[in-house]
């Protein structure tokens, strides 16, 4: 149960506009003797207090079958998920082509700049998925289309496989991800607020030996995740100069949200250090947060790095190592340069 689900349930518990008419009436009118007042007050006690707890059981329910294969990629405690918030978003679609294989669409996971799906392949009987790795490939839209768009744009996405408990069968479980979509002379895509339309491919084994590769493409089915509207991130704006090679860029805005961190560098026009082999290529080694508790955390993972050649600005979105509260964060250390987070 979502936020809007749940405020509509409590919505439906509230009085009518002539209940409440009814209600001021009585508050107005004289005293009169009850026999026994409080077990009256009582019983309604119960039933509102009845009431709210199968409201909360259900938003409870329904927020216990988030699928903890989504988060794989984060360390996380029991209370973390509890931040993630809408940004889980449940999908459960799935199609099985006339080759007897099945793709099951199963949940997502989103925030402005980062796009992770959970899906599971399932071969026909008696197919065993024994390779070591498998590699899913999807084609995705997002939609509408962004009107403001100008240059040619470009993103990332890839597979990763999740350990497999019975090798010998014909199932695995895969994360799908891709980043934002990021143009040469246009502000990156976010993906709050759009649908993604997701159509699989093919999938193929990685191994020398006996190669796998399974063909979706000529069965065309795609699959439609409407991704959440509100942003678990907050976007700053700040002017932090770094040192960059040995000259400095400036840092002009920080995005932080439980499970990803952005930033934007301004350098020169046409800076050769935004693709270098020195500049920005150890940016996510050098880059880390500083919680309220004094603890640090590190990135995990590059979900993308563009640069614009023109305006000579960077854009970079990482993965967070663990699951985090925006508020807990004070500080973000770039490049030996620690940026106050308001």
């Amino acid at each position: 149960m979502d936020p809007r689900e749940l405020n509509h349930l409590f919505e439906q518990m509230s009085p009518a506009p002539d209940q409440e008419e009814a209600m001021f009436a009585r508050l107005q009118a004289p005293e009169k003797a009850v026999k026994n007042p409080s077990r009256r007050w009582k019983k309604s006690v119960f039933v509102l207090t009845a009431a709210a707890a199968m409201a909360l059981a259900c938003a409870a329910a329904a927020f216990s079958a988030l699928d903890p294969r989504l988060l794989s990629f984060f360390q996380r405690t029991p209370q973390d998920t509890e931040l993630l918030g809408a940004g889980v978003v449940a999908v459960d679609q799935s199609h099985t082509y006339e080759n007897g294989w099945t793709i099951s669409v199963r949940q997502a996971l989103a925030d402005r700049y980062s796009f992770t799906v959970l899906v599971e392949v399932t071969a026909p009987e008696g197919t065993a998925l024994d390779q070591a790795e498998y590699l899913l490939d999807l084609d995705s839209d997002l939609l509408p289309e962004l009107e403001d768009r100008d240059g040619i744009g470009g993103f990332r996405y890839g597979s990763t496989m999740l350990e497999d408990e019975d090798p010998a069968d014909n199932h695995i479980t895969l994360l799908w991800d891709r980043s934002p979509t990021s143009y040469l002379k246009a502000e990156t895509e976010p993906f709050t607020g759009r649908t993604a339309v997701l159509t699989p491919v093919r999938l193929t084994g990685r191994e020398t030996v006996q190669n796998l590769e399974i063909d979706f493409s000529q069965e065309a089915w795609t699959c439609t995740v409407d991704l959440p509207e509100e942003d678990s991130g907050t976007e700053i704006s700040v002017r932090q100069a770094v040192l960059v090679g040995e000259d400095e860029m400036e840092v002009t805005q920080l995005y932080l949200s439980p499970i990803s961190c952005a930033l934007t560098l301004q350098g020169e026009e046409h800076d050769s250090r935004m693709w270098g082999p020195v500049g920005l290529s150890s940016l996510m080694e050098e880059t880390f947060l500083t919680l309220a508790d004094g603890s640090t955390l590190p990135m995990s993972r590059l979900l993308d790095l563009t640069y614009n050649s023109d305006a000579g600005q960077a854009e970079a979105v990482f993965q967070l190592e663990r699951i985090t509260d925006p508020e807990q964060a004070v500080s973000v250390t770039v490049f030996g340069e620690t940026i106050p987070v308001p």
